[in-house]
């Protein structure tokens, strides 16, 4: 699915229901492309053509949901994610001995951080995360698309790739609009 499809028809929704999504400019693809390097791995290109679209989304203005869960996801800003990635790195080291509480997917690595993880969407301050997995497990695939989820803490299996992630997204947002768009 095209991200400029994908936006259109939530963008509909939002209109629908009287909601701003509060989208930030743009960013520029100087700034991707330097996140790409700072990363080290390659964005998928439809994620990329979002933050081309937006860089980030307001607070609490969900631009991505996770199928089956009636929570949205914030677009972060190219900053936020590298600020979350960072964040991620640092509280590593808290969960060197944690066992989350069902055994973890196969395709997802068993540590806490990944140099290839991104996370890209957030609810709560970083109490969800969707991140994009450059380092998944040999059953795994490079671009798929994992969820942090704190309380209690575990790391999941969201979608085969970014693509495969907005055509999940967007079905949720059509069938549970009222849960995932709101005022603040």
């Amino acid at each position: 699915m095209r991200f400029s499809d994908y936006l259109k028809k939530v963008l509909t929704l939002y209109a629908d229901a009287d909601v701003a999504p509060e989208l930030q400019p743009s960013a520029t693809l100087a700034e991707i492309t330097a996140l790409e390097q700072d990363f080290g791995f390659p964005l998928p290109e439809e994620l990329k053509q979002a933050w081309l679209a937006a860089n980030g989304g307001g607070y609490y203005k969900a631009l991505f949901a996770r199928p089956g869960y009636l929570t949205g996801y914030d677009f972060l800003s190219l900053s936020d994610c590298m600020d979350e990635r960072m964040s991620m790195k640092n509280r590593a080291v808290q969960y060197l001995d944690y066992q989350q509480e069902e055994a973890r997917d196969a395709r997802i690595s068993p540590n806490w951080y990944e140099p290839g993880w991104l996370p890209f969407a957030s609810f709560g301050g970083g109490t969800l995360l969707l991140i994009l997995d450059m380092s998944p497990r040999a059953q795994g695939k490079a671009g798929q698309i994992i969820c942090f989820t704190h309380d209690p803490d575990c790391m999941e299996y969201v979608a085969a790739s970014f693509n495969d992630l907005l055509v999940a997204s967007l079905k949720m947002f059509e069938e549970e609009a009222d849960e995932l768009i709101y005022e603040d």
